[in-house]
């Protein structure tokens, strides 16, 4: 990652839950969701600007300090996303059941 001019190694993580891990130039690196690319990725914004990076490139970024957060994140959001999907699973079936009985 040197060809964007910092060193590989997150220099804090800042803001509210969940954190993004803030690199030495400034710039952040944060897990996002996109709904309307149908994708959750890294990202590293800088200047305004957002641009994705895979999970092996943000654990780069993050150097040898953070590099397990961007693990343990990508994990979490996973398992988040499971919980989420069942959630709506079974609500999805509890709407279906109400359903029949007007029918």
């Amino acid at each position: 990652m040197s060809e964007h001019g910092i060193r590989p190694a997150g220099a804090r993580l800042d803001g509210d839950e969940p954190q993004e891990l803030v690199l030495s130039d400034g710039s952040r690196l944060t897990l996002e969701s996109a709904p309307e690319a149908d994708s959750v990725h890294w990202c590293r914004q800088v200047d305004g600007r957002s641009e994705a990076v895979s999970m092996e490139q943000a654990r780069e970024l993050a150097g040898p300090e953070f590099g397990e957060y961007v693990a343990v994140r990508t994990r979490s959001e996973a398992e988040w996303l499971r919980a989420l999907a069942q959630w709506a699973s079974v609500q999805a079936e509890r709407l279906d059941e109400e359903a029949a009985v007007l029918s």
